[in-house]
This record gives structure tokens, C-alpha cells and sequence, in this order.
């Protein structure tokens, strides 16, 4: 669904904006389909630049920065690709051109009026103009973990690099060039743009990244080992998609750590016995790659919430159990899930209600407040 509405979004621009969210949990493949969306623009011509962002590019300056970075090095290979193209002896398509040069195009829709707005407007014309320029149909950017950016209002004036962002977009897109914007992160991407300065909000078509239903699950785990020997018994495959709860990261886990376990014990067959077996590695495996980086620049302080966190009811995560369940002040515990909020653990739903941003968490955390390491995850 998501890539049939991807491709629908780039066949109505320029006249509709080319922009779309992606959101959902860690672990149910939101990087994995950008990578498909730039199969998807390659195939319909358009040119494309990705980029993955940072916590550090959460300003003004760090973020144009880091995409004019991004965009002169798409420029770099689009030139190059022609270059090869003319020296191979290739016949170049035949260049279009955007209708509009840069002294013609007026900003017509700035945040604050920065400078810096200007500098990564110019950088995303010069773009498109290159990718018309060398027979593309256009550019889209795809921005991945992008809940990192945002406006706040507590922050300085002028530090607002998600407006500075999608106002330099939707500028070119007033003017209908064939540009499109693709931001992709966690559920709290979605209140990041709400709360922007700009009507940001309104501007890209949203889809939500779920879990794979039940039938989806078993298809990625069962039909892979057609193209191979090994076989997988009935209840194998009952009790591994039972675990993975349609996860395609846990699919791709408990497929990887059965086939290991499977060659060591010298056998073709992928057995509930095997899985018995090899299941505490799998959840240590799980811990470690996956949970564990995910608050390990926590706070010994934001560790201690979350870790309580684990006492409470869950789904959701309500603010007042926690209260109850930690010794700090209910000040004091606000502003820590604020922080676990900014650093991608958490998100809210609604005010005093919180969920986890990657699946199974609250069992992780069971488990290490059973292994006996409280207060402290580490």
C-alpha cells in the first residue's frame, strides 16, 4: 500500500505536493521501505538524494548544513552518471528545463527569514534544476529518523530547523517544480509537525508502518527457505510468529539465529525443539542490538523512570501509576519523560499517557529489572 501510494504522490506532482510521513514504531521496517521509495523514484526517473538524520542536526545551521551536504553530493552523481552516460556512447536525453531560473524565483513562504533558509532553498533549486537539466522528472529528498528535528517553543528565536526544512520545500512547490519531500521516523514525527510554525502538518500525506499481520509474518519467515534445504515443522513456525508479533526486525532475527543454531547442530530441519534451545540467545541477541542502544545515553536519572516504568500497566503507560511507583516528585518525573520523549524512547499519545517506541519493550525491561541490575540499566 505504502509504495502504491508513493507512486501515486510523484505522478501528481508538480501540481500536488510530493511529500509524505512515514511513521511507526522501531523494528517494523520504516528504513527498510525508504529504501524501497528509492526503487520506486528510480524507476519512474525521478532522481533522489537520502539522508539519514541526527539528534545533532536538531538546529537551524546543523541541518542546512548537513543537507546541502546531501544535495551537492546528489549533484556530484548526477553529473557523473552523464558523464559515463556521454563517454560510453550513449545518447543523453534530452535535457528539460524548469520554466524558472533562481533570479525569477521569489521565497514565498519563509519561517522566521533566515538567511540559512535562503542558502538551502537555492541548494534544493539548483538540485531539481540539474536532475530536469539531465532528463529526470524530478527530486525528491528522503529523510530518515526525522522525529530528531523539530521546533520548539521554548528554544532560542530562530532555532526552528523543522519550519526551515519544510518551508524551503513547499517554496519551490508553490512554484510547481517537480520536487518532492519523503519524512520518515518515529510516531512522535506526527507531533513534531502539528506543532511547527509553519502549516507544516497539512502539506504531506501520511502512512503508518505496522507489524505484518499473521499471514504476512509466516510468508516472510517460510518463504525464503523455499529457495534453500532447510524446512521448518508446523509448530516451529506456530510459536516463532507467535513470538515476533508481525515484527519484520524479529522475523529477520528468529530466522537468522534458527538457521545458525540449525547448521551448528548439523540439520536441515528448524524444529520447536531447536527453538527451545536457541532462545535464550535470541533474546540476548535482542537485548543487545536492538533494546539496549536505545537508552544506553540515558541518564542514570531517565534510566531509573524508565526502569519503573516496567511496575506500571501497560499499554498505555499512564503518568499517575508511575507517579506511585517511583520516589520523585511529579515535577521531577515530567520533565524526565520529556527527556525520554526527545531521545525516542517513549512518545505520547495524549496528556498523561505515554507508549513505548519500539515493540516489546516493557517486556525488555522486565527482564532486566530480573536480572537484578536495578536501579540501573547497565
Amino acid at each position: 500500500m505504502s509504495l502504491r501510494r508513493f507512486h501515486s504522490v510523484l505522478r501528481a506532482a508538480p501540481e500536488q505536493p510530493a511529500n509524505m510521513r512515514l511513521t511507526g514504531l522501531r523494528g517494523v521496517g520504516k528504513t527498510v521501505l525508504l529504501g524501497e521509495f528509492q526503487n520506486v523514484a528510480r524507476g519512474m526517473d525521478w532522481a533522489s538524494g537520502f539522508l539519514e538524520l541526527q539528534p545533532s542536526h536538531n538546529t537551524d545551521g546543523t541541518v542546512v548544513d548537513a543537507l546541502t551536504e546531501v544535495l551537492g553530493r546528489t549533484r556530484d552523481r548526477m553529473s557523473r552518471t552523464e558523464r559515463i552516460r556521454t563517454a560510453m556512447g550513449n545518447a543523453a536525453r534530452r535535457a528539460g528545463t524548469l520554466g524558472v531560473g533562481w533570479g525569477e524565483f521569489k521565497l514565498t513562504y519563509e519561517p522566521a527569514g533566515h538567511i540559512r533558509s535562503e542558502e538551502l532553498t537555492r541548494s534544493l533549486f539548483e538540485t531539481v534544476d540539474l536532475a530536469v537539466g539531465k532528463g529526470h522528472q524530478g527530486f525528491v529528498l528522503l529523510l530518515d529518523e526525522a522525529q530528531v528535528i523539530r521546533d520548539e517553543t521554548n528554544r532560542p528565536s530562530g532555532q526552528h530547523p523543522l519550519s526551515l526544512l519544510v518551508s524551503s520545500v513547499v517554496s519551490l512547490q508553490k512554484a510547481e517544480l517537480p520536487i518532492g519531500l519523503v519524512l520518515c521516523g518515529l510516531p512522535t514525527l506526527t507531533g513534531n509537525l502539528l506543532r511547527a510554525r509553519s502549516y507544516t502538518e497539512r502539506m504531506f500525506r501520511g502512512e503508518e508502518v505496522g507489524s505484518l499481520t499473521p499471514t504476512e509474518a509466516r510468508e516472510a519467515f517460510v518463504l525464503p527457505l523455499q529457495e534453500t534445504l532447510m524446512t521448518a515443522d508446523e509448530r516451529l513456525v506456530n510459536s516463532a510468529i507467535g513470538e515476533v508479533e508481525g515484527y519484520p526486525y524479529f522475523v529477520q532475527l528468529w530466522g537468522a539465529e534458527l538457521w545458525d543454531a540449525a547448521e551448528i547442530a548439523e540439520t536441515r530441519n528448524l524444529t520447536i525443539e531447536l527453538l527451545n534451545a536457541v532462545r535464550p540467545e535470541i533474546y540476548r541477541r535482542l537485548d543487545f542490538d536492538f533494546y539496549e542502544p536505545r537508552v544506553s545515553t540515558l541518564t542514570p536519572a531517565e534510566q531509573d523512570v524508565l526502569l519503573a516504568t516496567a511496575d506500571c500497566g501497560y499499554p498505555p503507560l499512564v503518568v499517575a501509576n508511575l507517579n506511585q511507583a517511583i520516589s520523585k516528585t511529579p515535577a521531577n518525573i515530567n520533565v524526565l519523560l520529556g527527556r525520554l520523549v526527545e531521545n525516542g524512547v517513549l512518545y505520547r499519545i495524549r496528556k498523561g499517557q505515554y507508549e513505548y517506541t519500539a515493540p516489546k519493550f516493557r517486556d525488555y525491561l522486565v527482564r532486566r529489572a530480573s536480572s537484578g541490575s536495578a536501579p540501573s540499566l547497565f
